[in-house]
């Protein structure tokens, strides 16, 4: 299967091919590897080259439905990358493949603990800008702004407690 995927402002072509259980040819912009996979509660381990990375991966929505967009959030050493995949054939032709437009929603992506809110709903941000702290395996993380705009919603509270997948906040 083939995507082009986008993180902050890098996008890049991605294709994968199931090798057996667990094991995945990845070329990643030409670049070709190995990479088995497995399963451990809310974590995807990753062997790549002799590493073992730990991911959690968390669906939050379509982007462009019309260019076959997939929004996730990707939690990878305490850092989250929001990941934006979309289908290269339903994109053809769009040169702003990747853009998200309209209400972003970004969702927990792992349980945790509201540690602070950086910003208050209505605040204009910058794409990347801090929006809420979330403490998660003894460690916080300062959730981005996926993309320039407004706070139109604020869905949690410093110290309230939340689930893998609950919405945050919405940037618009």
């Amino acid at each position: 299967m083939r995507w082009v995927g986008r993180t902050g402002t890098k996008e890049r072509t991605i294709e994968v091919a199931r090798k057996g259980a667990g094991r995945y040819g990845v070329m990643l912009d030409g670049d070709r590897r190995e990479v088995a996979t497995r399963r451990e509660g809310a974590s995807i381990l990753l062997t790549l080259d002799d590493r073992v990375i730990e991911a959690v991966v968390v669906a939050e929505g379509s982007g462009n439905g019309a260019a076959g967009e997939r929004v996730f959030g990707v939690t990878i050493a305490g850092h989250v990358y929001p990941v934006v995949l979309a289908d290269p054939l339903r994109a053809a032709g769009l040169s702003a493949t990747l853009r998200q437009e309209g209400p972003v929603q970004v969702r927990a992506s792992m349980p945790g603990r509201i540690a602070a809110i950086l910003v208050r709903e209505g605040d204009v941000v910058t794409e990347g800008q801090g929006v809420v702290v979330v403490e998660a395996m003894k460690m916080e993380n300062e959730l981005p702004a996926p993309r320039a705009g407004r706070v139109t919603s604020l869905r949690v509270r410093p110290g309230e407690t939340v689930e893998a997948g609950a919405p945050l906040f919405t940037v618009e």
